[in-house]
C-alpha cells in the first residue's frame, strides 16, 4: 500500500518520550546521557528522543514506528495511524483530537495453547473462568504467545487492554497503545452491592477460583463482582462506580506488601469520606495468585496420594 511520504516522515520524527508517556503510561528519568523507563528499566531512549534500545529484549530501532512494529507487533500502516491519527488510505484525520485515542489491540492467535498453559496450569486459575472470559472477548492470546486482558465499556467496545508475557523467566507486561485507564478489567455478573478490588486481572481470576474451591460450587464466583485497578491507582474505580450505582461496599483486596497496604489505607479513607463502606482484605502470601497456587498444589498432592477429593472442581 502506498503511504504519503510526508505522513511517514511525520510519524518517524515523533518524539518517543512524549508518545510513550501519553499512550503507554511510561515515565522516564535521565541516566548517563539517555532516558530510562521507570516501568521497564532496560528500555532506554537516547538524547535525540528517537533512537531506542530495549536491552532485555535485545531489540532497538529509530523512532516510534520501529517501536510499535517490533515491540507491539503492529503492521507498518497501523503503526503510522497510531502515531499520526491519519488514515493511511484517505490521508484524512481518523478522528477529532477531542475524541478518545484509538485502542490498538495485538493480533489474536488462532488456538490459545500458551494462554491455557499459563493461566490454568502455571497459575492455577479454573478453566471454566478462563473459558467464560474468553467467550466475552475479555481474554485472548496474541500472535507472540502473550495473554491479553481487555476491558470493555457498556457498549461492549474495547477501551483498555494490558498484555502479560507467558515465557518463563521473562517479565513482560504493558498497557496497549490507546488504552483508557478509566476502564478497568472487571468481572461483573450480578447486582451485588459489594465490589472486590484488586491490583491485576490475574488476582481477580485467582480470587474467583478460590471462591469456587471454598464454596464447592462451580458458579460461586459469579456471585461477586470484581475490578482490577491495573496497579494501586484508583483511576478505574470512579467510572465503574458511576456505571454501577448499586455498589455500596468496597473491599480492597490489594497485595500484601507495603505499596498495597499504603494504597488500601489511602483509598479506604477516600471512599469512606465519599459515603461508601470500605474494608481491607489481603492474601496470606504477597498476592492472591500466590495463595491460589499453594492451594492448588495441596489439592494435587492430595489427589496423588489417592485421597477422595471428588468434591473439588474436576479441572484441578
Amino acid at each position: 500500500m502506498f503511504i504519503d511520504k510526508k505522513v511517514i516522515e511525520q510519524a518517524r520524527n515523533t518524539d518517543m518520550i512524549k508518545f510513550l508517556e501519553k499512550h503507554c503510561g511510561f515515565t522516564f528519568y535521565t541516566k548517563r546521557g539517555s532516558y530510562r523507563c521507570k516501568q521497564h528499566p532496560s528500555l532506554a531512549v537516547k538524547n535525540d528522543r528517537l533512537s531506542w534500545y530495549w536491552h532485555s529484549k535485545s531489540l532497538g530501532g529509530f523512532g516510534v514506528i520501529d517501536f510499535l512494529t517490533k515491540i507491539e507487533h503492529m503492521s507498518f500502516c497501523s503503526a503510522v495511524e497510531a502515531v499520526t491519527g491519519i488514515d493511511t488510505v484517505t490521508l484524512k484525520p481518523k478522528k477529532d483530537t477531542t475524541e478518545p485515542v484509538t485502542l490498538f489491540l495485538p493480533e489474536k492467535k488462532g488456538i490459545p495453547i500458551r494462554l491455557y498453559d499459563y493461566l490454568c496450569v502455571k497459575r492455577g486459575i479454573l478453566g471454566d473462568i478462563v473459558h467464560d472470559l474468553m467467550n466475552k472477548g475479555m481474554l485472548y492470546e496474541d500472535k507472540t504467545g502473550n495473554v491479553v486482558f481487555v476491558a470493555r465499556d457498556e457498549n461492549n467496545k474495547p477501551r483498555f487492554a494490558s498484555v502479560r508475557g507467558t515465557y518463563p523467566g521473562k517479565i513482560y507486561r504493558h498497557d496497549c497503545i490507546g488504552s483508557d485507564k478509566r476502564y478497568g478489567f472487571n468481572m461483573t455478573y450480578s447486582q451485588n452491592k459489594e465490589l472486590h478490588i484488586y491490583e491485576s486481572p490475574i488476582d481477580c481470576m485467582s480470587h474467583a477460583s478460590m471462591q469456587v474451591i471454598y464454596e464447592l460450587d462451580k458458579d460461586a464466583w459469579k456471585s461477586q463482582n470484581r475490578l482490577s485497578l491495573g496497579g494501586t491507582s484508583d483511576a478505574a474505580l470512579p467510572l465503574y462506580l458511576e456505571k454501577h450505582p448499586c455498589v455500596e461496599r468496597l473491599v480492597f483486596n490489594l497485595d500484601n506488601d507495603e505499596p498495597g497496604e499504603n494504597a488500601s489505607l489511602n483509598l479506604m479513607k477516600k471512599y469512606l469520606d465519599m459515603g461508601y463502606s470500605a474494608i481491607r482484605e489481603f492474601p496470606v502470601k504477597k498476592d492472591w495468585n500466590e495463595d491460589l497456587v499453594l492451594m492448588v498444589e495441596d489439592i494435587r498432592k492430595a489427589k496423588a496420594r489417592g485421597r477422595d477429593i471428588s468434591f473439588i472442581p474436576h479441572c484441578l
